[in-house]
Formats: C-alpha cells, structure tokens, sequence
C-alpha cells in the first residue's frame, strides 16, 4: 500500500512537472497596448515628431487608403524593401490603391499597437498580426509584425518588413486580413 501512494506520488509530481514546462514554452500571445497616445510621447522633439509622423501615415494610408496624401508622408524617391513592392513613392500608392478600399481615418490605430520606438532618424512600429494556423487552417494565431521607416527631412524616406515574397500579398488587405 505504501509502494501505491509512493508511485502516485511520483507519477502525480512527474505530471505537474511536465504541465509546469508545458506551460513554461506554451507561446504567450502578444497583445497591443491600450495607451496608444503614450507610445507617441518624447523628451526629444524630433523624435517624438518621427513617432507622430509614422503613426499618421499608418492611419491615413496603410488603414485608411487616402493615397492623395502619400506626398505628405513619403518622399518622392521612397525606398522599398518589402520584397513584393517596388520602391518609389508612385509605386506605393499604386500597390495601396490595389490592396484596399479608401475607408475613414480613425484616430487610433485599429492594428493592435505593441511598440512605437525612435532612434536617431528610424521609427520602428510592432503590431499585433494575425494568419492561419499551419496544423489547423481553421484556427488563427497571433503573431508579431514589424516596420521599421527611415525619415529624412519630415517625411518616410525608406522601409523594412518582414514579410516574405508573396504575389498574393500584393492584392491583400491587412486591414480586413489581419482579425483573430
């Protein structure tokens, strides 16, 4: 009877164990912020003006289409990396013209917003993305996207992504894509 509990007990301790490290390397979901407005903030003027310039351009053309104003925000020579767009600032607005509908300019970013980070003339952005589940198609996962832009004289100068090169991707809409 003592050998029975003393193999319970080692087997009970060996499940949680294993459930503990399960849990230890389980993926944890990123999740935006609910502050958007701090990530904005700086002590320094310029860079918390390279912040404003990034956030407004996510809002006005990457979620709301309007690529009447993409000479506010992009220089004319604007240079690409995203494998699937090519460089130049006509391009782009080429590539948002096909990819989404013109929709109203909200006034908070609708990607969920994990970082906004400046340095010298680069701003990096970290939203929350969603995509089908390899091993069960009917399932999405959360995931992390990133940006980083180069500013030089007010406005976007250069871009990089992570995303691979994907013919698909120049018809798709992130803003309607990327949903739990």
């Amino acid at each position: 009877m003592r050998t029975m509990r003393l193999v319970g007990a080692v087997l009970g301790c060996a499940v949680l164990a294993a459930l503990a490290a399960d849990v230890a390397v389980a993926q944890v979901p990123p999740t935006g912020v609910s502050d958007q407005a701090a990530l904005l903030a700086s002590p320094d003027a310029r860079l918390a003006a390279n912040k404003r310039l990034v956030y407004d351009m996510y809002r006005a053309i990457i979620q709301g289409g309007h690529t009447e104003l993409a000479a506010q925000y992009f220089t004319e020579g604007y240079i690409q990396h995203n494998p699937n767009v090519p460089s130049g600032r006509d391009a782009l607005v080429k590539f948002m013209r096909e990819s989404r509908p013109v929709r109203p300019i909200e006034p908070k970013m609708t990607f969920p917003l994990i970082a906004l980070v400046a340095e010298g003339d680069t701003v990096v952005v970290a939203t929350v993305s969603y995509a089908k589940d390899p091993q069960d198609p009917s399932k999405r996962y959360a995931s992390t996207h990133f940006d980083m832009y180069r500013i030089e004289g007010g406005k976007i100068a250069e871009h990089w992504d992570n995303l691979p090169k994907d013919p698909a991707l120049l018809h798709s809409d992130p803003n309607a894509a990327n949903k739990p």
